[in-house]
């Protein structure tokens, strides 16, 4: 009767053991995933993130061509000659590469722009600008059917804290934290995911968004969608937090070997009586 007991103990000792792993792990594994409020199979509404606007100094590349790449060259620095294939639409610069020239928008928010002149671009988005462009030159009646391209060739971000690979990125004007965190190696497991913040300042004011990327409630913030100078801090968690629970699961582990070895010797002996 008292063998019987003593193994009882022990093994009530050692499923406790395992409830206790059990739940540590548990705690670590919601702490470190994102959107736990989802769930498959199911249909969310998306909200389409705003597009990002120029900035006083930005760099923005502006390509013109249309299907006489010799009227297009003068619009171009460089003189790159960029020619529509009139049958696939396709663009193509066969001297000098199809490479946009840049320009830097000044402290006025304006770029030099050739034959156009001065244009204003702060406030526009890259839609805008690429409308600005082909109806200046529509209505001046240098070309007749022009082809503009505009792109962000700065739109930067900065990454910082409990990331694994932290620095500056070169993004494109729709990115999202979700996608920015993948590129820079996503959190590390000391990481506060459910206050990570978006630091944006727009010259005169600088706003803090905190994302919670446990809860799909991100997507809603206006912090979700980038824009350009964007820094995402990833804070730690609390260390001595971070220590005790570290601690708490080797103990736990250790525990839970300890009491397997003597629960198998235990039962080893009972066997042999």
């Amino acid at each position: 009767m008292l063998k019987k007991k003593s193994m009882i103990s022990v093994m009530k000792n050692f499923f406790l053991c395992v409830a206790f792993v059990a739940v540590l792990s548990s705690c670590s594994y919601k702490r470190l995933t994102y959107l736990q409020d989802m769930d498959t199979l199911t249909t969310y509404d998306v909200t389409e993130g705003p597009e990002a606007i120029i900035r006083k100094n930005d760099k923005v590349k502006i390509l013109v061509s249309c299907t006489n790449p010799a009227l297009s060259a003068p619009f171009n620095l460089g003189g790159v000659e960029a020619a529509v294939d009139a049958v696939t639409g396709q663009i193509s610069a066969p001297k000098t590469g199809l490479e946009a020239p840049e320009y830097l928008v000044d402290r006025n928010g304006d770029i030099l722009f050739p034959i156009l002149g001065s244009i204003h671009v702060e406030g526009l988005t890259m839609e805008k600008l690429r409308e600005e462009v082909t109806r200046q030159i529509v209505e001046g009646n240098l070309i007749k059917d022009p082809i503009v391209t505009v792109e962000f060739s700065n739109f930067q971000i900065t990454v910082l804290g409990e990331v694994a690979n932290r620095g500056n990125y070169l993004v494109n004007g729709n990115t999202t934290i979700l996608e920015a965190i993948a590129q820079c190696g996503d959190l590390t497991t000391s990481a506060m995911i459910n206050d990570v913040w978006v630091i944006r300042s727009d010259g005169k004011r600088r706003n803090v968004y905190s994302l919670d990327l446990r809860s799909k409630s991100c997507y809603d913030s206006p912090g979700f969608y980038l824009q350009q100078n964007d820094v995402i801090y990833v804070k730690p968690r609390k260390s001595k937090l971070d220590a005790n629970a570290q601690l708490g699961l080797q103990i736990s582990g250790m525990a839970l070997s300890v009491v397997s070895i003597i629960a198998n010797a235990l039962i080893w002996t009972i066997g042999r009586r």
